[in-house]
């Protein structure tokens, strides 16, 4: 019987906008273009380590700050 090494798969698991923006440490607009936003939100994680993730979203949207 032969072994098989299984590795576990790490998701990169995207947060939706709102709670992104409650751990935000800077919230930077990269560019307003054709009725849609670029932001790119920081924050720190639990190590300490400061991560990003961009986001675009359409004219009217609306998000509270």
């Amino acid at each position: 019987m032969r072994k098989t090494n299984i590795e576990p798969i790490i998701e990169n698991v995207e947060k939706p906008i709102q709670d992104r923006l409650r751990q935000a440490s800077c919230i930077t607009v990269e560019s307003a273009l054709r009725n849609k936003v670029n932001l790119n939100i920081a924050w720190y994680d639990v190590h300490g380590e400061e991560q990003n993730q961009k986001f675009t979203i359409s004219a009217g949207s609306v998000i509270e700050l």
